[in-house]
Parts: C-alpha cells; sequence; structure tokens
C-alpha cells in the first residue's frame, strides 16, 4: 500500500499548528516539500516527531518559528529606531555625549562659584557684629550663586548675565533681610519662604 497523501490542512490538524506553520516546517526541510500540494503523511510525522525529540533533547537547530519572533522583534526595534531618531530630529531627545557634556560644564561651573564664596564672604563678613547679619550675609552669597546657576547658559559655558535680579531670585534688603525679588505680575507673591534649599 502507497503512503497516504494529504493536504497541508490535514497535517495542521494533526500537528495542532496553522496551515502557514506547516508551510513553513516544509520550507525550512523539517518534514519533506509537498508533491503537488499533497505531504507524505508517515514522512511528515516520523520527520515532525524527531524534530520535536531533537528540539527536547537540545540537539536541534534554532527552531523556525524563531523567524517569526525574530522577524517581529527586529521590526520592532527598526520602528524604535525610527521613533528616537524623529525625536532627535524635533528636539525631544539628546544624544548622551551632549547631555553629559552639558552637566560637566555645570558642574564644573557650580564648583568654581562655591570655591569662590569663601574669598568675597570672608570680605563681607568682617565688618558684621551680630550672628544673625552674618548668617543673613552667607545666606544672601549662597542664593545669589544658587540664582546664577540656575541662569547657566550651557551654550557659553557661563550663567546667563540679566543685569539684575529675575523674579524669584533672592535678594539682602538694606536691613538685612532676605526677600526674592519682585514679581512682574500683582498675582504672584513677593517676599515668602525661602526656596527649599534652604536648610
Amino acid at each position: 500500500m502507497a503512503n497516504p497523501r494529504v493536504p497541508v490542512t490535514t497535517l495542521a490538524r494533526l500537528f495542532n499548528l496553522t496551515e502557514r506553520r506547516v508551510q513553513q516546517l516544509a520550507r525550512d526541510g523539517v518534514i519533506p516539500k509537498p508533491e503537488k500540494g499533497r505531504y507524505d503523511l508517515i514522512a511528515c510525522v516520523q520527520a515532525y516527531i524527531k524534530y520535536l525529540q531533537d528540539r527536547a533533547t537540545g540537539r536541534g537547530d534554532i527552531e523556525p518559528q524563531d523567524t517569526y519572533a525574530e522577524r517581529a522583534r527586529l521590526l520592532k526595534a527598526q520602528a524604535d529606531k525610527t521613533e528616537l531618531e524623529v525625536k532627535a530630529m524635533t528636539g525631544e531627545v539628546l544624544p548622551a555625549e551632549q547631555v553629559e557634556l552639558l552637566w560637566s560644564g555645570l558642574v564644573a561651573s557650580f564648583r568654581a562659584r562655591l570655591l569662590a564664596l569663601p574669598v568675597r564672604c570672608a570680605q563681607l563678613v568682617m565688618s558684621l557684629k551680630a550672628y544673625a547679619e552674618i548668617e543673613a550675609c552667607l545666606r544672601a552669597q549662597v542664593y545669589e550663586a544658587l540664582n546664577e546657576l540656575s541662569r547657566y547658559d550651557p551654550e557659553h559655558g557661563e550663567p546667563i548675565d540679566t543685569g539684575g535680579p529675575e523674579q524669584g531670585d533672592i535678594v539682602i534688603e538694606e536691613g538685612g533681610e532676605l526677600e526674592r525679588a519682585a514679581a512682574d505680575t500683582p498675582d504672584q507673591r513677593v517676599g515668602g519662604q525661602l526656596p527649599l534649599f534652604e536648610q
């Protein structure tokens, strides 16, 4: 009796796979290829059982079904790459090297500004007698440094010179009191609590 030949639908139902998957197995050489659209039932069953045994013992090659997973992974990676390129073109994201350069410039400016504080403050506090005046003077210098750094311009590597205190900057008044610079609009508060970085 000749080996029975069956259509792809029969093999798909027998193997519990889709017809497309059965055709993929045939293309990958896992099962014999069909002749005139029909598959040798016994040869295909034996080949598929051997394929499953090899996979179970780790002797088989990469599973052909992985081709679909790999293709999907590749498509997702390409989509992610394209999305990042679009964001880079629109300025939503920056290259890591540029961010690192900007941060290192800011940290260098911060370090230089902090190292200059003792020299500036020493001259200012020498004439002051009261503890509260000295504390207010030192606090004002710290806030001045922080305000200056908040206007840091990465293009020039230095704080932006605005010619005077900005809204929200800390300024020292004649009586030694610290206040915020005047707000530009009437509904914004003037003075009030100092920023969160005050200890």
